[in-house]
């Protein structure tokens, strides 16, 4: 069963029909081009695979060099993503480039080891979910055409910049490293490897950084969402209560949520448990930050908008409560007997060496498990009540 399978897997970088008359009937073009995303079985000619392309522009092509396929690009073929027109020249548009065939005796973009010329307007990097690819872009160039940027997005393209953008990132990755960012904690820096050596596993010096910029615009797309699913932009805070109207959170759809789905005015007939609010309030101590050199520049977009409370007001808050020493200066502070709860103990201090954050506490609902809008706050050393009192009160707001 082994050798079957390690046949099958050879048979796939060798064609028999490779370098034969395409099913196009042009004697001049020769089948030597295979598309990995269409279907790895069919071998077709230049002509034939531009033509099947024209908005699969990041589509991943092999090159049949005589007795094996090597890498290309549809970029080193000639291809134009053509913007605005479905896939059509711009009428009005007097840059179309002439469409050459690349010398063959130029090596392989994929492996070239060779500096490469900065890009035109024209030319842009794209990264998708299997790596970054380099596409000839044609604008539409119509006298009430869309911007630049408005062109890229309706091709399903987010755009590094506002301006004269060279790097673009489709919907996809983005969307792919968010759910891998949210399920297994895979972070930017690593995700973006993984597209460079999907892009170039040999010569990875040769494919372009992207990384800071695939910052901003992982950032930019997370503030967009976050506006979209919050309804704001649509208006729907101006029918919300009064303490969810600038929310970005996501309420309990299931628990009694006053203005929205339970008014106390109303008569309420059965067990008074139906219409009671059940919360927890519990920490995580895990969740730390350590001492290192921060962004000064990475601030805070919706401080207090979300689950965390506004981090100003809590500072405020802390400064002015007073600690549980201070009430009980008086009696005695016994310590802890109980060996299940360590987490407020002095004796556990060790563990927050280094920690200017040694944790969260937070409310959520008992029944459903959705965390309270407005009820996170961060810890430091230990976990005091004064801390879980601030959160519950974010909680309990409206």
């Amino acid at each position: 069963m082994r050798s079957i399978f390690l046949e099958e897997l050879l048979s796939m970088e060798f064609d028999s029909r490779a370098s034969q008359a395409c099913s196009c009937n042009r004697s001049d073009s020769p089948s030597i081009y295979r598309c990995l995303d269409c279907n790895r079985t069919t071998v077709r000619c230049r002509h034939c695979t531009l033509d099947s392309h024209k908005q699969l522009s990041l589509h991943r092509v092999k090159k049949w060099e005589g007795d094996h396929f090597i890498p290309t690009t549809l970029f080193d073929l000639g291809h134009i993503l053509y913007l605005g027109h479905d896939g059509d020249p711009c009428p009005q548009s007097d840059q179309t480039e002439p469409i050459t065939q690349p010398s063959s005796t130029d090596p392989p973009a994929a492996y070239s080891n060779t500096p490469k010329k900065k890009r035109s307007a024209g030319e842009i990097s794209v990264a998708h979910v299997h790596g970054i690819h380099p596409v000839r872009v044609q604008y539409c160039a119509c006298v009430n055409g869309a911007s630049h940027v408005c062109q890229l997005l309706r091709a399903g393209l987010v755009p590094g910049t506002p301006s004269r953008p060279e790097t673009a990132y489709t919907i996809d990755v983005l969307e792919q490293f968010h759910t891998l960012n949210m399920e297994s904690g895979t972070n930017m820096y690593n995700f973006h490897k993984s597209l460079v050596r999907r892009t170039n596993n040999v010569f990875r010096q040769d494919v372009p950084d992207r990384y800071a910029q695939f910052r901003v615009a992982m950032h930019f797309w997370r503030e967009l969402q976050a506006d979209l699913q919050s309804g704001r932009f649509l208006g729907l805070s101006e029918h919300l209560p009064k303490h969810m109207a600038d929310s970005l959170a996501f309420v309990c759809p299931v628990c009694l949520q006053p203005g929205l789905n339970f008014f106390p005015s109303e008569d309420h007939s059965g067990p008074d448990y139906t219409h009671a609010l059940f919360l927890a309030v519990d920490g995580n101590f895990r969740l730390q930050l350590k001492k290192k050199v921060c962004d000064e520049h990475d601030i805070h977009l919706h401080n207090g908008s979300a689950y965390f409370r506004n981090e100003e007001d809590y500072k405020k808050y802390l400064s002015e409560a007073k600690d549980y020493r201070q009430v009980r200066s008086r009696a005695p502070i016994k310590p802890t007997t109980c060996h299940s709860f360590e987490a407020g103990s002095i004796a556990q201090a060790g563990r927050y060496k280094n920690a200017v954050i040694s944790g969260v506490v937070a409310v959520y609902c008992a029944r459903h498990g959705f965390f309270r809008p407005d009820s996170i706050v961060d810890l430091t050393k230990g976990e005091k009540y004064m801390n879980s009192d601030y959160a519950l009160a974010g909680a309990l707001a409206g």
